[in-house]
């Protein structure tokens, strides 16, 4: 009798265990299968990643790779991400603003400084990339390549009203690089509302951001990943964190 009466319980763990099962090799199928490490916030002090700095498939950092907008920081920045091109098997390298150089006096300059790798300013890029076989399940190997979709965002403050620039970021893009985090995600409560509004319109695999320093980390909202990815901790310009690691 006691058999009879457990049944019930015992057909619903299994359902449990099959939905949880199906909805996995769902979100499996759905991946990618490319691996970005994402950084920001080095301020004149990247040479300090240097050392076991991840591989992967796309470099992200997003913003203030200068003290205040230095020249000098920016040019060896990009020297700098030579080496790791050199070193590592990126295939892109993407680049956004953060406050310390969204008002330099070079900033009309920023993309021959930053010769290295891609520089986005409130615009998308569509690349494509080879998918790494070691990262790939046996059930995705159909296809060996993919078109990744980043939109770059400049700088911007918390704003209350609508953001033009962030309209822009266009419905299914896989990426979106924001210096400023998205408002209650790794933000420390001082995120921007309207960027996570036009994030969650546009529904994105990924946001990358970084600024406040204290709220590194990662969070996840629906489908969406967020990450904060601020390699210097907080109050101050010193590396005291690695590179974040995400595949998507």
């Amino acid at each position: 009798m006691s058999i009879f009466l457990a049944l019930p319980a015992l057909i619903l763990i299994g359902a449990w265990y099959w939905i949880r099962r199906h909805s996995l090799k769902v979100e499996e199928a759905n991946r990618l299968g490319i691996r970005v490490v994402c950084i920001s916030d080095t301020h004149g002090d990247h040479e300090k990643l240097t050392e076991n700095f991840p591989d992967g498939d796309i470099l992200i950092h997003a913003g203030d790779f200068t003290r205040f907008g230095n020249l000098k920081d920016a040019e060896k920045f990009n020297e700098w991400l030579g080496r790791i091109k050199a070193q590592r098997s990126f295939q892109h390298l993407i680049i956004v603003n953060g406050n310390h150089e969204s008002n330099a006096p070079w900033q009309k300059m920023a993309e021959q400084i930053l010769s290295n790798a891609v520089f986005l300013k409130n615009c998308c890029i569509s690349l494509r990339v080879s998918k790494s076989t070691e990262r790939i399940p046996s059930d995705m190997c159909s296809g060996r390549s993919v078109n990744v979709q980043i939109f770059g965002s400049d700088f911007f403050w918390p704003m209350q009203t609508e953001n033009p620039y962030y309209k822009l970021i266009p419905t299914g893009v896989d990426i979106v690089v924001s210096h400023g985090p998205c408002k209650s995600l790794v933000d420390s409560d001082r995120g921007c509302a309207m960027l996570l509004r036009e994030v969650l319109r546009a529904g994105p695999r990924l946001v990358v951001s970084g600024h406040i320093h204290e709220a590194r980390g990662a969070a996840a909202r629906g489908a969406t990943r967020f990450v904060n990815a601020a390699n210097c901790g907080p109050g101050g310009y010193a590396i005291s964190a690695p590179a974040t690691v995400v595949d998507i």
